[in-house]
């Protein structure tokens, strides 16, 4: 008997969680573009956030780092979500596709700039070269994969 690898066990798993509120959305009428683009906006709410925080708060209270998390979260659900909203719906496309990089790439820049911006208004210098590294890195695994292929 042949074994899955894990990350497509881990896969399934996460489509059998999922999948309700995926045929949700579905009977609402959402489309895979929608849910991209939900995300998209949620994630520019994170850069809102962060910079509310940094101009609203001191040094030490990171109240709105809590919520700026949370909806990094939240909208990190609709980028799971939008994928299998094309497939169990059949309507993936490769326009979709498009969008659904891109933006995740956009959405990432933003979360980024507005973490940046908090770290570095409240004077978190290493943290903040951190997490450009850490934006940096990210950007470069999308460049990579696209280079690759």
């Amino acid at each position: 008997m042949e074994t899955k690898p894990l990350r497509v066990r881990l896969q399934f798993g996460i489509y059998k969680i999922i999948d309700p509120f995926v045929k949700v959305l579905l009977k609402i009428g959402f489309t895979p573009n929608t849910v991209t683009v939900i995300g998209f906006l949620l994630n520019i709410g994170v850069a809102v956030i962060f910079i509310l925080g940094a101009e609203k708060t001191e040094r030490a209270d990171f109240s709105y780092v809590g919520w700026a998390g949370a909806l990094i979260l939240f909208a990190g659900l609709f980028d799971m979500l939008d994928g299998q909203v094309a497939r169990l719906g059949k309507m993936s496309s490769s326009f979709g596709a498009l969008l659904d990089s891109v933006l995740d790439r956009y959405s990432e820049l933003f979360m980024f700039l507005g973490i940046c911006y908090y770290l570095i208004s409240h004077h978190y210098f290493i943290s903040s070269l951190l997490a450009f590294i850490g934006l940096v890195g990210s950007m470069m695994v999308s460049y990579t994969r696209a280079r690759a292929e």
